[in-house]
């Protein structure tokens, strides 16, 4: 992938270098457009695996309604915390066995077999930091991903602001197409500025905070679990 991310970025550059057709300044630029968009998927692919990479841009469904996975999963998981709890101090227990063999959440499962050995405090904590390591490991590359991509949006939309200005210098004695290396300079600027702020720091901030929701989830189990061990301790007392 690094590779591929500087192969990327080199085409970018010299893209920015193209004669253009464009004459004037429009709100559109094929070619501002391209080295920003260009050159933020460069940094993404040189700083990330094949894995993270496709991760990064299959998160993007999550902001879709309807297509997400997490939050949807990250419901499921706390509804069915809520009630394996409900069902064990209830004395129904072997409707929680059920519910945690018929659950789809390794975490589910792992709550009920730490109550059923009245696993200690250390061994608890071990099982959960495994279950929210997984889970960071899953997630945690991608929403950087994004969050670093709201950083160097504006930088790529400097390099063709550069190669614009560099482009006005050339043609100043020639006169011609003065309007598209203007049009480059101005509008790389914008669309960086504009993809960072308005798009990819908003995308991380959102996915950040379903990676939270996840872990904090997967908190409650590993509280429900000492809440239930030390109820099961105190009733037998």
């Amino acid at each position: 992938m690094q590779l591929a991310g500087l192969a990327l970025l080199a085409f970018v550059v010299w893209f920015g270098f193209e004669e253009r057709t464009e004459t004037t300044i429009s709100a559109f630029d094929s070619h501002a457009f391209v080295m920003v968009m260009g050159g933020s998927l460069a940094a993404v692919l040189v700083s990330s695996s094949a894995q993270t990479a496709f991760r990064t841009l299959s998160a993007l469904r999550e902001i879709v309604p309807g297509l997400g996975t997490l939050a949807p999963a990250t419901r499921a998981l706390e509804a069915q915390r809520s009630e394996l709890v409900a069902l064990w101090l209830d004395g129904k227990r072997s409707q929680a066995v059920e519910l945690a063999e018929r659950s789809e959440f390794e975490a589910i499962a792992r709550l009920l077999d730490l109550v059923l050995s009245r696993a200690p405090a250390p061994a608890i904590t071990n099982a959960f930091m495994q279950l929210r390591h997984a889970e960071m490991t899953r997630w945690q590359p991608a929403v950087s991903n994004w969050e670093l991509l709201a950083k160097l949006a504006p930088s790529m939309g400097m390099v063709g602001t550069i190669t614009g200005m560099i482009q006005l210098f050339r043609n100043l004695t020639e006169d011609t197409n003065m309007g598209s290396a203007i049009s480059l300079a101005l509008l790389a600027t914008l669309y960086g500025v504009a993809f960072g702020a308005g798009v990819a720091g908003p995308i991380g901030h959102f996915l950040r905070g379903l990676l939270d929701e996840r872990v904090a989830a997967l908190d409650r189990c590993e509280q429900s679990v000492s809440e239930l061990i030390a109820r099961v301790g105190r009733a037998e007392g």
